[in-house]
């Protein structure tokens, strides 16, 4: 943790992280419907505009917003880098993010040129603001550990990926698709995929692991040294693409280093200190294992199977994982702000979401998982029972997070030294 500790001083409001953790599961349900009402071999052919449409509101709506909420609670707690105005960013970063990801999609629904000019201004003012005030920060920081290493490397490669979008976006705009067009396009999935989700993921397990289930940490070489050797090979990957050289050798390369990552941490979680079963494990074990399986199909597969890597990579480890930190880290800043200002009497991390509530979200989730998969393999219709369950698990999920919300409301707005203000709450 930062060395100072965790102080209410240094974190910001707990509305700042709440807004964009409320709203990821809202895009969630939209990419749902997107899918219910489209043909299936639209939403199997990775070139189709609703493809492109949905693949957006995945890493702008849910990944991107997770993210970025989360680095405004972890830059201040964890590093100690304090963002002066936290609501007024919030406020920009959020809005402009929200707005730009829905016209972003529209363009692709309705192929309006203004929509995606207006959607790309908006994009960039939020993806910008957030990464120049974070470099800026992040780079003052004097106390480092492999968290807020972790952080560094993200903000900067994070950057890239953004302007690499942003060119993209305007090359569209312009119409003027160059012959380095699509090169350009698997380097921005690329560093969109191990770059910009992958780096910050490990920063954050490198925490939380040890933190929250009081497990083993990381070696050493897996917290200092893989984070870096991910930066080398998405430069040599980028250099390789633009010259059309064989990129096996740098597949092979990413596979080992990330795996490598996968595989510490399924075995911290299954040799925790405390060995009490905690039902977010689910979400961190199957967010794992689902990773470890992509990274071999993209590895081995020789068909095109962009479809199976989105889910099993995107949905299956990205998403997964970001829910279960999400089930861990709401409660938690609900008990931190509370006790810290005075409240003697609060609801455990594990009152404010009842685990069998989890529980059931999980299991709904995961099955519209195997139902996305089936689709791939034997019948569309699966594709359409996953969406249905897929809406349903993220309704289950933004509930879960929304009754949270209320108990902490509701605490919050009672007298610190009303000793009911739990058996109110509950």
């Amino acid at each position: 943790m930062f060395n100072e500790g965790l102080s209410l001083d240094q974190a910001p409001p707990i509305s700042v992280p709440f807004r964009f953790f409320l709203t990821a599961p809202v895009f969630a349900i939209i990419i749902g419907a997107l899918i219910l009402t489209n043909d299936a071999t639209l939403i199997l052919n990775r070139y189709s505009d609703i493809s492109i449409a949905i693949v957006h509101l995945f890493t702008l709506g849910i990944l991107s917003m997770i993210i970025v909420g989360a680095m405004q609670q972890m830059m201040p707690v964890l590093a100690g880098a304090v963002i002066k105005k936290p609501i007024l960013f919030a406020n920009i970063v959020h809005t402009t993010l929200t707005l730009g990801t829905i016209l972003f999609a529209l363009y692709f629904i309705f192929h309006l040129k203004v929509l995606l000019m207006i959607a790309t201004v908006l994009l960039a003012i939020s993806f910008i603001t957030f990464f120049i005030v974070a470099i800026r920060l992040l780079f003052k920081v004097k106390f480092l550990n492999s968290t807020v290493i972790a952080m560094r490397i993200f903000v900067i490669v994070g950057l890239i990926t953004i302007l690499l979008g942003l060119h993209l976006a305007g090359s569209h705009i312009a119409d003027n698709i160059g012959e380095n067009h699509y090169s350009i396009v698997s380097i921005h999935i690329l560093f969109g995929m191990f770059g910009f989700a992958s780096l910050i993921i490990m920063g954050v397990a490198f925490q939380v692991i040890p933190m929250f289930y009081v497990a083993k940490s990381f070696p050493k070489f897996i917290e200092n040294k893989i984070p870096f050797i991910i930066v080398f090979l998405l430069a040599a990957y980028t250099m390789f693409e633009i010259a059309s050289f064989d990129l096996t050798v740098i597949k092979v390369f990413f596979v080992f280093s990330i795996a490598g990552f996968a595989y510490f941490g399924i075995h911290s979680l299954n040799n925790r200190k405390r060995p009490i079963f905690d039902v977010t494990l689910l979400y961190w074990k199957l967010s794992l294992y689902m990773l470890i399986v992509a990274l071999l199909i993209w590895l081995f597969a020789k068909d095109d199977v962009t479809y199976l890597l989105s889910i099993l990579f995107g949905l299956g480890f990205l998403y997964s994982l970001l829910q279960g930190m999400i089930y861990k880290i709401i409660p938690f800043l609900c008990w931190f702000h509370l006790t810290s200002k005075g409240y003697f009497t609060v609801p455990t991390m594990r009152e404010l979401i009842v685990e069998d509530m989890i529980r059931i979200q999980f299991y709904i989730y995961i099955s519209s998982l195997l139902f996305f998969i089936l689709a791939f393999f034997l019948s569309s219709i699966f594709l359409y029972i996953g969406a249905a369950l897929f809406i349903f698990s993220n309704l289950f999920f933004l509930l879960n997070l929304i009754l949270a919300v209320k108990k902490y409301t509701k605490i919050a707005e009672s007298d610190p030294m009303d000793m009911s203000s739990f058996q109110m709450s509950s």
